[in-house]
């Protein structure tokens, strides 16, 4: 149940972080991490083996996606304020 709810705060923070500046991209990328921990549940299979019983996972995906759009998000929040 817990990863269920991180999931769907994930997917909100994902929607709204655009609009909230660098708050919004700190929170996304702070629910990715948190959704990376415990995404165990809904993990999936394994897509790419990176050492012996270690991986990156389907369930994976959702959380470096989140990171990656937060990064995205921090990058422009930091440029908008830089230019005012």
């Amino acid at each position: 149940m817990v990863a269920g709810v991180v999931l769907a705060g994930l997917v909100l923070a994902a929607g709204l972080s655009g609009r909230y500046g660098m708050a919004g991209a700190v929170t996304l990328a702070a629910i990715s991490v948190a959704w990376l921990v415990v995404n165990g549940p809904m993990e999936g299979p394994v897509l790419v083996v990176v050492a012996r019983g270690h991986g990156l996972t389907g369930g994976d995906l959702a959380g470096l996606a989140g990171l990656g759009l937060a990064m995205f998000q921090g990058t422009r929040a930091h440029r908008a304020r830089q230019t005012t």
